[in-house]
């Protein structure tokens, strides 16, 4: 139903011929970036092999923000960046057709196995967790910053040696199929 909307709102905006609003910075606000660790979800299938395997332990990093002034965004791209014990894990999701209003989410993770490299097998604590930046952009252009250190985005991130490829969009995780409605719809990769 939400999808017919987006898709309903568009055509009428090309119906009558008019050129999307532009998106700036008062339209995007940052609320809350939360981070959290959270277990492996489990599922029962049958008519298969049962496989068991021990529940571990995942980094969530939810991101609440609000677009305000306009009726629907087209695209926006969510670069994360987190520093845990010393050393940078950038990502990035690009959301499409988000709708004006308040509480709007997406997320990322970063799976057990790389939890384990990064903390070297310990288990990650919030203490371990130095920071997270969220930078909101449309074509290149930041719209709205903001860390779990400082909620102005003044804070730069640091000059750290990075590791890309930590951090995962929902899709990519076990998360994939749950919680579809809170989540903005993210724009699927071509590969």
């Amino acid at each position: 139903m939400k999808n017919f909307a987006f898709a309903l709102a568009a055509l009428t905006c090309a119906a009558l011929g008019q050129a999307p609003t532009p998106v700036t910075m008062k339209n995007v606000k940052l609320e809350k970036i939360l981070p959290a660790i959270i277990g492996t979800p489990e599922f029962t299938v049958t008519q298969t092999v049962q496989k068991r395997s021990l529940p571990q332990k995942w980094m969530e990093i939810e991101v609440e923000f609000a677009i305000e002034g306009v009726e629907i965004v087209d695209e926006l791209t969510f670069k994360f960046d987190v520093l845990i014990n010393g050393k940078l894990f950038p990502g990035e999701v690009t959301l499409v057709n988000i709708p004006k209003g308040k509480e709007r989410y997406t997320v990322m993770y970063i799976s057990p196995r790389n939890l384990d490299r990064i903390t070297a097998g310990k288990q990650l604590t919030a203490s371990m967790i130095e920071n997270v930046w969220v930078t909101i952009t449309k074509q290149g252009q930041a719209l709205a910053a903001m860390s779990i250190k400082d909620k102005t985005g003044r804070l730069p991130v640091p000059n750290a040696q990075q590791f890309q490829g930590m951090l995962l969009p929902k899709s990519e995780t076990p998360f994939s199929v749950l919680w579809t409605d809170r989540y903005e719809a993210v724009k699927t990769q071509t590969r």
